[in-house]
């Protein structure tokens, strides 16, 4: 879909806020029915190794489409949902809370133990709880220039007070965390920077900065993008981008690209490479 169509869409559909649950039902139903998760990068973990019991951490879960898109390639893991948006509790529960694999979280993931003020924008009523963040403005601003005749006048903003802890306080032993919570993933890596280090979980990251990526690097995360069933070393990805210690790239060497443009397994070339290397 182009940019200027999910825009025009975007665009009609704050016209009609009634339709949001009817939209996300909808779109949840075909989603699971023909087994297609909500972006493309989840498919990339059905190339891991399905190990009975590992856990996986959905940070930001809105409405479960990353949770579900983990259930459609990954059987026999565990998932953790983090998601402080009271409005979204119930439909969580409602939708994973009979799954006995699951656990809901009704707080944020941040560099303290501490309270918050949690931001969702509502554009002509239309509540893109989505785009929730502690950080204001993120919430206020993604929408300006994402909407065809943007008017200020008609976005509002919604604010609540939510609990955030620290995940290194948690006891968990990650093996894969995705991280979408608008402009907060610094603070949460930062408070699960023992829990990263000693787990080196992968990651999938929405929109990384180079704060981010440069941070990541320091702790021994490689950043890749997953493009065409491949993961390619050296770039982000769009949207989301992954990163990896090369004990968890090991586990898909050969399905990581060579600079000559073929997979590890492929031939002799650069397999000893640092991308291609399980040492």
């Amino acid at each position: 879909m182009t940019r200027n169509l999910k825009k025009l869409l975007r665009t009609a559909q704050t016209w009609f806020p009634w339709l949001l649950d009817t939209k996300f039902r909808a779109m949840r139903f075909w989603r699971n029915v023909r087994s297609v998760p909500f972006e493309n990068d989840f498919n990339a973990l059905a190339l891991f190794p399905d190990v009975n019991g590992a856990l996986f951490l959905d940070v930001g879960a809105n409405r479960g489409q990353s949770t579900d898109a983990i259930l459609m390639r990954r059987k026999h893991g565990r998932i953790h949902l983090f998601e402080p948006n009271e409005m979204l509790g119930g439909w969580l529960k409602k939708a994973f809370g009979r799954n006995p694999g699951i656990v809901i979280h009704d707080f944020g993931l941040g560099d303290e133990t501490t309270e918050g003020i949690l931001v969702v924008p509502t554009y002509r009523k239309w509540l893109f709880d989505g785009l929730g963040s502690f950080n204001e403005s993120e919430a206020r601003d993604w929408l300006k220039g994402r909407i065809f005749l943007f008017n200020e006048r008609f976005l509002t903003l919604r604010k609540s007070r939510c609990s955030i802890k620290r995940l290194d306080d948690l006891g968990l032993a990650p093996f894969f965390i995705k991280l979408d919570i608008q402009g907060y993933e610094y603070k949460a890596l930062k408070g699960g920077e023992k829990t990263i280090t000693e787990h080196e979980p992968v990651l999938l990251i929405e929109s990384p900065d180079d704060r981010l990526v440069a941070y990541l690097a320091g702790l021994g995360f490689h950043l890749y993008a997953f493009e065409a069933g491949t993961f390619v070393p050296g770039i982000r990805g769009a949207p989301n981008t992954f990163f990896m210690t090369k004990a968890k790239a090991a586990l898909v060497r050969d399905h990581i690209l060579q600079p000559s443009g073929k997979p590890c397994g492929e031939g002799t070339g650069l397999a000893t490479a640092s991308i291609c290397s399980s040492e």
